[in-house]
């Protein structure tokens, strides 16, 4: 099996939200989503009073137009009936998160003929902390 990364790195100092859009580029399946915050003073894991919030999930690909989606573009994608939620942790909870498919890969999943579109939103991200989203895909 080969599995291909995807990154989004996000930083309390620079904004309070991350808005990303992923594209599964010919992937068969989803292997895992992980996160991390950090403390910027201390370079260890943020506590978790300090954890923002996670959604993620699949929306129609016809609702972000690339990977470069505006938070606007993403928020309403979020709002669609057809999106597919895959995650979705309050805030103050996870500083630190592994969600693995457990063997089995999460299929990528389609509508309408075409592959869906993995979005994230994060919210309420603290000053002092910094991070990353990382979306683990299984490729044929």
């Amino acid at each position: 099996m080969i599995c291909r990364s995807d990154i989004r790195r996000f930083d309390g100092d620079s904004a309070d939200t991350l808005h990303a859009a992923v594209w599964p580029r010919q992937a068969e399946g989803l292997r895992f989503v992980a996160w991390v915050v950090l403390d910027k003073a201390t370079g260890r894991y943020s506590p978790s009073n300090r954890a923002p919030a996670f959604t993620i999930a699949w929306v129609p690909a016809e609702r972000v137009r690339d990977e470069s989606s505006t938070p606007a573009e993403i928020d309403a994608a979020l709002g669609d009936v057809d999106q597919i939620p895959l995650i979705v942790e309050k805030r103050q909870l996870w500083p630190v998160a592994y969600h693995s498919d457990s063997g089995a890969p999460f299929p990528c999943v389609g509508i309408k003929g075409k592959p869906m579109i993995l979005v994230a939103r994060v919210e309420d991200i603290v000053p002092n902390t910094h991070g990353q989203l990382t979306f683990g895909w299984r490729i044929p």
